[in-house]
């Protein structure tokens, strides 16, 4: 686990990348404890699924980020407002910086940490509630495991937390769990717990203490609690609302005026349907006559102040309101409120009787593969168990295949663009215990066909054969084990699939092959990145020759996680491994190590500038994802960190090669896919050589004849070969004069052999 010291959350003010960009689409967010602010109008609140807040200030329509708690790995939940300036929430699974937090709303930062109380019993936090803005008093419920058994324990502090009072033990009070905890708002002494059902037969109970928790007396035995509410303008005034019964009691809403002394059971009928629980309560901040209750299958408001309720029903199997989580009234409007749901956020302008989701690009994206076709630039991700296509050009995204949001176990789609045939992009859908299928798609994502089954883990690597673009080589993972194959597809009827032997069988099988590369001139002749070596074979894979001098990483415990061919220079080669980055410019006789300490698990050539790599480092219990470039072949390194990055956690990145910039595309567990452009690269200084290149090209851009011509008299042309940017060699001559018309629009790479062996190369631009 990542360790961030509390000293520098409490100082650190997270400060939005501009140039940051959200590219998935919008039809999918998932946002969290949707929250109005007290005193900007339409302003909202959110959370994602993860360790970033967003914020609304046209009610919802568009959305950004205000802040990313700097560990990925760590979940923010239970957000509220705190007074009118700030918000409090809850950090989980962030190791020693769980706890409670407060976040001023102007200057967006951290204001205030409470750590959680029992970290020694590896503990999360449930619930929380403060006395008043003053932050000084603070109840917290925390639950555990303890072996087999489920543990709670409930905490009071005075003084900010710097001591703490344990109030409640369930192993004391017949192992009955707490499931929310409150503050009176009238008396800090005075604390309401809900409690759950209990192994032994003693059951739920609200417990009321006014001493401190010292003693405390049980209302309404027999029933579990979870939600607690306050009227805004009475702290007498209370609504409590029964959670899961199972069976065991009636599904109720009781209000008391005095305090909880005494309890009315509100005439309210109920749709029953799996839970019947009511989860959640609010009163519009305003007016406490609007009221609103959520609960797994129903929407109930009233507008009287409770004398009388509006039910409105969803029946099972809803993909529009299901087990409603948050609810929070706009404070400038007694109509329009936002809902936080299991399935998507919604908004109503009539108090809850009508719904409309509230879009925003901020969900899990599973991978994203970007591709470019002449001047079209396209993007791939796989997200809710569908695939969905972007064109950068016109920016509009079409989905295909998505699955309901109710859906219990939606496909997990990796997802490779061809690079050179254009709008054919390959998926893995991943279904783990259902098996899996590899399909390919030639209309940008709209239909797939099935290439081969396999109940592999995941796709490691696919590429296509330079001398024929219907012969595929993929990688898949099973844990440790895996497989290579190659598929014909040349006739869609008759498909052909061949397993590739890999060298060096372990207990796991053939173990996991992390790259692949087959030679333009040559299908037989293939490299391929393995365990931690890297081979060649000459005879298509029935033999192969491990080529790691140089390659100074340890068998058995270290691991090449990918392998990449510069498309510029076929000789040349580079592999990422847990120790950093290795490359070799003679194909494979002879490697060096150019970036040491850096668990990067992506390398990707520039197909325009040689020299140029981008390494991308995934998110990991050790490391966050951050990106490395270089210009210069890898003698130097320029990072883009973690912070830079907004702290998402990804792992799945790809990159697109634009001139002086590198535009990074990150699919994210929490905010889609985030684009983050490297720019004014420093180009130029990685050839040196190119000045004294003799060889000559024009005219560039050319149409339908290159003219090849060299200076001076030292070489004499032998051959000229034209190769596409992913290898693909496309023509070859021993021409000066070559007929390109039949050439496809886009960007290749000429090069040119002299009698002595040398090879120049220029880059072609084909109109």
């Amino acid at each position: 686990m990542k360790k961030i010291t509390i000293a520098l959350l409490l100082l650190w003010s997270f400060a939005g990348q501009a140039q940051i960009s959200y590219e998935a689409s919008t039809n999918f967010g998932k946002l969290e404890d949707l929250t109005y602010d007290a005193t900007v109008e339409n302003r909202i609140y959110a959370l994602t699924q993860g360790n970033h807040i967003v914020t609304s200030i046209d009610n919802g329509l568009t959305w950004s980020v205000k802040y990313a708690f700097p560990d990925p790995s760590a979940t923010i939940t239970d957000m509220k407002l705190f007074g009118q300036s700030a918000l409090s929430f809850v950090i989980i699974n962030g190791g020693t910086q769980d706890g409670v937090y407060l976040f001023d709303i102007a200057t967006n930062a951290i204001t205030r940490f409470y750590p959680i109380p029992n970290p020694m019993d590896n503990a999360q936090i449930m619930s929380y509630s403060f006395y008043d803005t003053t932050g000084t008093d603070l109840i917290v419920h925390t639950s555990y495991s303890e072996g087999f058994t489920a543990r709670t324990k409930v905490f009071h502090t005075n003084n900010v937390g710097s001591t703490w009072n344990m109030i409640y033990f369930s192993a004391d009070h017949d192992d009955v769990h707490i499931n929310n905890v409150a503050f009176s708002p009238i008396s800090k002494s005075k604390f309401y717990m809900g409690r759950s059902l209990g192994p032994n037969g003693i059951n739920g109970g609200l417990y009321i203490t006014e001493d401190f928790g010292a003693t405390w007396t049980e209302r309404l035995p027999g029933f579990t609690f979870s939600e607690i509410t306050f009227n805004p303008q009475n702290g007498n005034d209370i609504l409590i609302g029964t959670s899961i019964g199972f069976g065991i009691h009636a599904e109720r809403v009781y209000r008391s005026t005095d305090g909880g002394t005494t309890w009315t059971n509100l005439p309210i009928t109920w749709t029953d349907q799996t839970l019947n629980n009511i989860t959640k309560i609010a009163f519009h901040p305003t007016n406490p006559n609007y009221i609103i209750l959520l609960e797994e299958n129903e929407i109930v408001k009233s507008t009287d102040g409770g004398l009388t309720w509006t039910n409105t029903f969803y029946p099972e199997g809803s993909t529009s309101y299901y087990y409603g989580l948050n609810a929070s009234y706009n404070p400038f409007n007694l109509n329009q409120v936002a809902i936080t749901t299991d399935l998507f956020p919604q908004f109503s302008n009539d108090g809850g009787t009508t719904l409309t989701q509230i879009r925003a690009p901020y969900y899990n994206v599973i991978s994203v593969t970007h591709a470019k076709y002449a001047a079209n630039k396209h993007l791939f991700y796989g997200s809710q168990g569908g695939r969905l296509h972007k064109n950068l050009g016109t920016g509009v995204t079409s989905i295909y295949d998505i699955e309901p949001p109710t859906s219990f176990n939606p496909k997990r789609n990796y997802m490779i663009a061809d690079p050179v045939v254009a709008g054919r992009v390959f998926t893995y859908a991943s279904m783990g215990f259902f098996g899996s299928t590899l399909n390919v798609s030639t209309d940008y994502g709209a239909t797939a066909t099935s290439l081969m089954s396999a109940f592999a883990d995941d796709m490691q690597d696919l590429i296509v054969d330079p001398s024929n673009t219907n012969i595929i080589y993929v990688s898949l993972r099973s844990g440790e084990g895996g497989n290579l194959t190659k598929i014909n597809f040349t006739d869609l009827e008759n498909i052909v699939t061949e397993e590739i032997t890999t060298p060096e069988v372990s207990e796991f099988g053939y173990g996991v092959v992390t790259g692949i590369s087959v030679s333009a001139a040559n299908s037989n002749e293939m490299y391929i990145a393995k365990g931690s070596k890297f081979f060649k074979s000459t005879d298509g894979g029935v033999t192969w020759v491990e080529k790691i001098n140089g390659l100074t990483i340890t068998q058995g415990n270290d691991l090449i996680w990918d392998m990449a061919r510069n498309p510029l220079d076929p000789n040349h080669f580079t592999v990422t491994t847990n120790l950093g980055v290795f490359t070799t410019p003679d194909a494979g006789e002879n490697w060096t190590q150019v970036l040491s300490g850096v668990d990067a698990k992506r390398i990707k050539y520039s197909p325009l500038n040689n020299g140029v790599m981008v390494a991308a480092v995934h998110s990991a219990q050790f490391s966050d994802a951050s990106i490395y470039y270089t210009v210069d072949n890898g003698t130097t390194w320029t990072p883009v960190t973690s912070q830079q990055l907004n702290y998402v956690q990804s792992y799945s990145m790809d990159f697109d090669f634009d001139g002086t910039t590198i535009n990074a595309y990150l699919a994210t567990t929490d905010l889609g896919v985030i684009k983050y452009p490297i720019l004014n690269l420093s180009l130029g200084t990685h050839t040196p050589e190119i000045a004294q290149n003799p060889i000559f090209i024009y005219p560039n851009p050319a149409k339908d004849i290159l003219n090849i011509g060299v200076s001076g008299n030292e070489f004499e042309i032998k051959s000229t070969s034209i190769y596409s940017i992913t290898g693909q060699k496309v023509l070859e001559s021993t021409s000066t004069a070559l007929d390109i018309s039949k050439l496809s629009n886009g960007v290749y790479v000429v090069n040119v052999a002299v009698e002595n062996g040398t090879v120049f190369s220029h880059k072609l631009i084909k109109r």
